[in-house]
């Protein structure tokens, strides 16, 4: 590690101390850090581009050493939690599918080493947020309990449709599998986004992603098909993908549902719970969103006899 990375570790472990970072998820705290250097990089660069830190350099070489940095030291933790959580998954779906045997624990490796060189991608970072921490929290397997237990729209899409004939664990596990490699669809977008976190899109084209998804199975080879499909379709827009997989639905719904969330936002007394008013706003909003309004309107209700 040279000087200047030196210099820039310890400028963005001083930034990461910030008691107000402490209520975010891992990635959530990269984000706020990205979006406070942009946000006041016209007064950080007289102090940053001084003898004392980076002289004679400029706001884009300067910000790219701290954004560097703050990679490496948000990588230290996000890569040990990111194993926990693929540990915590059963990959028998893998089994139930390939109609065999299969070595579990090598299609957990395989999505491990896949992520931790996506991750190199600014995209697929921010990608990444919201379907990192809707696993972390295990928002699917509650809602997955209520759609069984309701056995309705939901339950008939992913049983009846998408015929996933396989236990109610399973199913979970495949939504989670889909949630970690849905910022898959990056393998080959270039790069060079505005690092403006936020202003980046998930939603692609059908051309596009059968692109990705053809690419993606030949480098995890491991992986049945059907859960590479699954992930990097929970990028389109269902409202023109009417044949998008259920599994690919719930993963784009439960994404961005977690993208921005805060488990230690108060509720104020009277207001509707998060869930519950989260999935309300989506409604009105489903068609920017690309999602499936009936898939909504059961999640809604779900949240709502559950007061999530």
């Amino acid at each position: 590690m040279n000087s200047n990375q030196e210099k820039a570790v310890i400028f963005i472990k001083r930034l990461l101390m910030n008691p107000a970072l402490k209520q975010f998820e891992i990635l959530r705290k990269e984000e706020q850090i990205i979006n406070f250097l942009n946000m006041n990089a016209n007064n950080l660069l007289p102090t940053l581009s001084s003898d004392q830190f980076f002289p004679n350099m400029t706001w884009q070489q300067i910000f790219t050493i701290l954004y560097t940095s703050l990679v490496l030291i948000i990588n230290d933790s996000l890569f040990k939690e990111l194993e926990l959580l693929l540990n915590k998954i059963n990959y028998t779906f893998v089994s139930f599918l390939r109609q065999t045997n299969y070595p579990l624990s090598k299609c957990r490796d395989q999505i491990f080493d896949f992520e931790k060189k996506i991750l190199n991608k600014f995209e697929a970072r921010n990608s990444f947020r919201g379907s990192f921490t809707a696993v972390k929290l295990n928002i699917t397997d509650k809602y997955i309990e209520q759609i069984f237990r309701r056995r309705e729209y939901i339950h008939f899409e992913l049983i009846k449709v998408q015929r996933l004939k396989m236990s109610k664990e399973e199913i979970k596990d495949f939504i989670k599998a889909t949630l970690l490699l849905k910022n898959g669809i990056h393998l080959i977008t270039v790069g060079g986004a505005d690092m403006s976190v936020g202003n980046v899109t998930d939603i692609v084209q059908r051309p596009f992603a059968d692109k990705v998804s053809t690419m993606l199975q030949e480098q995890l080879r491991l992986l049945p098909p059907e859960l590479i499909s699954s992930a990097v379709n929970s990028n389109l827009s269902f409202l023109e993908n009417k044949d998008m997989e259920t599994t690919s639905r719930i993963a784009s719904v439960f994404s961005m549902r977690c993208k921005n969330f805060n488990e230690y936002n108060k509720i104020d007394r009277g207001a509707e719970s998060p869930d519950k008013s989260w999935f309300n706003i989506a409604r009105r909003n489903y068609k920017f969103y690309g999602f499936d309004i009936k898939l909504l309107d059961e999640l809604y209700k779900i949240a709502a006899e559950n007061n999530w």
